[in-house]
């Protein structure tokens, strides 16, 4: 799904159907990371192609019910020209056995009866209600504390 890029969404997450992995221009949101040998070839729906470089972890947090939760996404493939919003994949949600619920305004992601994240519809996009956390070498020492054991799934 390529889109254009708004301010708004450069810090969120879009959840995707149709992307084939998940991935992100922001390399500083990458807790850890391996470089591919070679690039990972991406095919757009515009007929171009982007290069992934490189894969790894991102963390974010998102608050559900006044409850602040943190959240590993695991295999998330940095692509620096990508000039869309940050995609996370659907399949991706389900393969790790997390049930998704559409409604018209909300996409709900749930484990085990327990709501985990939820989604706005935004002009046809699926944006996850999150914020991206920046790997300890970006964070400042205060920030670092507060993030530090507050790992409580992993997505």
């Amino acid at each position: 799904m390529a889109q254009e890029v708004t301010s708004d969404l450069v810090e969120k997450w879009t959840i995707d159907s149709g992307a084939t992995l998940s991935m992100t221009s922001r390399k500083e949101w990458f807790i850890n990371y391996s470089s591919s040998r070679t690039p990972i070839l991406i095919d757009l729906g515009n007929d171009s192609i982007i290069k992934a470089v490189r894969s790894g972890l991102v963390r974010i947090s998102m608050t559900v019910n006044g409850i602040l939760k943190s959240f590993e996404l695991q295999n998330v493939y940095y692509v620096p020209d990508m000039e869309t919003n940050n995609l996370l994949l659907v399949i991706y949600i389900v393969r790790k056995e997390y049930a998704i619920n559409f409604g018209i305004i909300i996409y709900e992601i749930s484990k085990a009866g327990s709501i985990i994240g939820k989604a706005k519809n935004r002009k046809g996009l699926w944006v996850l209600d999150s914020n991206s956390i920046m790997s300890d070498c970006q964070m400042t020492n205060y920030e670092q504390q507060q993030c530090r054991g507050r790992r409580d799934l992993v997505l």
